[in-house]
């Protein structure tokens, strides 16, 4: 069966067709047989098992699924349009067109899905490396040739640790790191391999697609400005914005927004006017730079006092052989709460002084904080890339 790979004319809402070259993979037949189901007006969904097709909704949509690192993951429903209007950007920014991308995620969820569907809508090669060991995702880039990298922090570490000496990946052009926060190590780590990327550290939602992204001058720590289109607003609610440097709930306003939950009443939607926010609490600088502190359904307090669960994973995150770090809070008969940080590492560190150091920086822990120690292939990752939070809230220690 011959597919077609299917380009979309915004200016004339026509999907033209041309057939796919036989050295395109199968992720190339499963994003044109997407194309597909949308052109025939029906709003097509992504599964783990490739493209499954749903009752005609609206034509111009389409569903994908959330990262759901802290609970069951969301459906969701967004325009093409939402997602064309990026596109575009980036490629007027980044010069896409015509680039070998490569991403490492499932194409279940937002991240690997946008970058695919960019990749193809610009007319570049696709090159999808889910499943890959990470020594061999590092081959791949260098052999390819790859220019464009989507990537989360989780894949990015774990795709590090693999390298050996004097690795360099040349071709790279763009790396672009999405999905949560990055340390400072970890980014310089990149750069020593691949010495001609810029490296754009985004922050954004599968609700929200892009908020911010950086650049060259954005500071240490921050998640960058506001990506063109998109207007941030700090406080409880949009209208009530907090002053310049306080911290505050983010709120955004884009083109870039989803339309709706499927089976929305199930969940809290977050929606004030046109205006939606991702749960996360920041502070803007007076050169409107971002500096996210951590998703607001994750704090919890220990004796009255907050802690911020990212802010731990963080520090943790500046330790050498650490690949990833999750926390999580578990109950307390004393305390109410404790915190139990899971870490992903293949060496034996000292955990007891790893215990006394985030003690000791971050004041609102304790003695009942506790740090268990995971070999990168048990720590519970979701296909997003991201760590199960979910899971480790449930195990028992």
């Amino acid at each position: 069966m011959q597919h077609n790979l299917f380009e979309w004319n915004d200016n004339s809402s026509v999907i033209s067709a041309k057939p796919i070259s036989k050295d395109k993979t199968n992720i190339a037949k499963q994003l044109a047989l997407f194309f597909e189901i949308l052109y025939a007006g029906k709003t097509p969904r992504i599964n783990s098992d490739g493209v499954t097709s749903h009752e005609a909704v609206t034509g111009g949509s389409f569903q994908t699924i959330s990262g759901g690192s802290t609970g069951f993951p969301k459906v969701l429903e967004r325009t093409c349009t939402s997602w064309i209007l990026s596109f575009n950007t980036n490629d007027k920014n980044y010069n896409h067109s015509g680039s070998r991308v490569a991403l490492f995620g499932s194409l279940t969820h937002s991240l690997s899905l946008y970058g695919a569907l960019e990749a193809i809508f610009l007319g570049c090669e696709v090159h999808h490396l889910a499943g890959l060991s990470p020594s061999s995702q590092l081959e791949y880039l260098e052999n390819k040739k790859i220019e464009i990298l989507y990537v989360t922090p989780t894949q990015l570490r774990l795709m590090l640790s693999a390298k050996y000496q004097n690795y360099i990946i040349d071709s790279l052009r763009y790396v672009f790191i999405g999905g949560a926060s990055i340390e400072q190590n970890t980014l310089m780590e990149l750069s020593e391999i691949a010495p001609n990327a810029e490296l754009k550290q985004f922050y954004g939602s599968s609700e929200t697609s892009f908020i911010t992204i950086s650049d060259l001058l954005t500071p240490v720590n921050s998640v960058g400005k506001a990506y063109p289109g998109v207007e941030i607003v700090l406080g409880d609610q949009p209208d009530t914005p907090v002053s310049l440097g306080e911290t505050g709930r983010v709120w955004v306003r884009s083109p870039y927004l989803f339309s709706k939950y499927v089976g929305e009443n199930s969940f809290n939607l977050n929606r004030f006017s046109d205006w939606v926010s991702p749960g996360e609490l920041a502070k803007l600088d007076l050169d409107q730079n971002l500096f996210i502190l951590g998703r607001i359904d994750r704090i919890f307090k220990i004796k009255d006092q907050a802690i911020i669960p990212e802010e731990i994973e963080n520090y943790l995150l500046t330790k050498k052989d650490i690949m990833d770090a999750a926390v999580v809070k578990k109950n307390d008969v004393l305390r109410g709460n404790k915190a139990v940080a899971y870490i992903a590492t293949s060496e034996r560190l000292d955990i007891e002084k790893l215990k006394l150091e985030c003690i000791s920086s971050i004041p609102p822990l304790d003695g009942s904080f506790q740090i268990i120690e995971l070999s990168p292939e048990k720590f519970p990752f979701l296909p997003s890339g991201k760590p199960d939070i979910y899971k480790l809230q449930q195990w028992d220690i």
